[in-house]
């Protein structure tokens, strides 16, 4: 008897995928440490991405690729993704699968919060606080909130402590605002009407008002159902900090978000052709102007085509896993097919997070030596030029 229970308790633990997922940053714990600033150590940043997927399956359920990208594109950023100063949001897009038939899949997108961007307009130096704030429609209608523009500009806003949960309600909000005070003691302020955040919640797949799909209506969810005060907040603050003084990171933000509408089937794939597929109803989209993210419809034609192309991949290699190639020309021409993709998709990358995504790929993929050494090459040579 105690000889069995001894051999019960020596029975490997079967490997979970979040056991997977640990495995995964460890293995890029080099990769993290050259992105992250100083102050951030690799271990605490995977220990924030592992408590994360903890608190959200969905995450360990995803995409694995668009995982380490968001990961890495979080660290570039200098930004914890704990749901405070940033957050991993999983989506689901349309690709075809092995066989050309469109399926639905989980992508993880890296989202900094309205805490992170406070944080990097803060890292500028040049600039001691900055509040934002939404206003209700009772504080309006009262006298407590006072905005004027012109030569004379001034912003004055009293919150009522006593309104009441109606009063509160988020129909009730009527404008948010930002105040920015430099070190020398000026002010700069941004005020955002509530009509001007409709309009960007409107640009949210999931969040906007009166959309449908096939013909039904999609009923609207997300944060900006859930928390709309505080995605106003975000709104006003990432527009304002367009005309604020803005440390490195802040500008790297910028240009992610510039990049990804820029990148194009034809940049990443060499051709535009193709069906586009149809977006979910389930997919979150967040607007350029507010830092949410945001593409373009050819970027979206750009994943899925490249989605397409790796899914038929990683299907064929799910296939023949364990088998030789045979040595035919058609094998030889497909392997060199598939290195190409990958290759362009390399050349392509506008940061460090997409080379690292395209190396993960290169694994799940039964190529040929040869032309893994060129996918491998090429990775090696595009991280020389981001100096990694």
């Amino acid at each position: 008897m105690a000889t069995q229970a001894l051999a019960t308790r020596e029975q490997p633990r079967a490997v979970t995928e979040y056991d997977r997922l640990r495995h995964g940053l460890e293995r890029r714990a080099e990769d993290f440490k050259m992105a992250l600033p100083a102050h951030i150590t690799p271990e605490k940043f995977q220990r924030t991405v592992m408590t994360a997927a903890q608190s959200n399956p969905d995450i360990l359920r995803a995409d694995r690729a668009t995982l380490i990208t968001a990961c890495m594109k979080a660290a570039q950023d200098g930004l914890l993704p704990d749901g405070r100063e940033a957050a991993l949001v999983v989506f689901n897009t349309r690709v075809k699968d092995g066989q050309g038939q469109w399926v639905s899949v989980a992508q993880v997108q890296y989202m900094p919060m309205a805490f992170g961007l406070r944080k990097k307009i803060l890292q500028s130096g040049e600039i001691s606080s900055l509040e934002t704030s939404v206003v209700y429609r009772r504080e309006w209608e009262e006298g407590h909130f006072i905005f004027e523009g012109g030569t004379e500009a001034m912003l004055r806003h009293r919150p009522m402590l006593d309104l009441s949960d109606d009063d509160l309600a988020d129909d009730n909000i009527i404008a948010a605002y930002s105040v920015a005070t430099m070190k020398d003691g000026s002010k700069s302020f941004e005020v955002m009407r509530r009509a001007e955040i409709n309009k960007v919640r409107q640009a949210s797949k999931t969040g906007a008002l009166g959309r449908e799909y096939k013909g039904k209506p999609i009923e609207p969810k997300g944060p900006w159902v859930d928390w709309f005060a505080e995605m106003a907040r975000k709104t006003v603050m990432r527009r304002h900090s367009k005309t604020l003084p803005m440390s490195g990171d802040l500008v790297d933000v910028e240009a992610q978000d510039e990049a990804l509408a820029a990148r194009s089937a034809t940049t990443l794939l060499g051709s535009a052709a193709g069906a586009e597929p149809t977006a979910l109803p389930s997919r979150e989209d967040f607007d350029p102007e507010t830092g949410e993210v945001a593409r373009e419809d050819d970027e979206e034609t750009a994943r899925d085509l490249d989605r397409q192309s790796f899914n038929a991949m990683e299907g064929r290699a799910d296939e023949d896993h364990g088998h030789q190639h045979d040595g035919t020309d058609d094998a030889i021409d497909e392997d060199e097919a598939k290195a190409d993709a990958l290759i362009q998709r390399i050349e392509g990358a506008g940061i460090l997070g997409d080379v690292i995504a395209v190396e993960s790929e290169l694994e799940k993929i039964d190529l040929a030596p040869d032309q893994a050494k060129r996918v491998r090459d090429a990775a090696g040579k595009r991280r020389k030029a981001f100096g990694k």
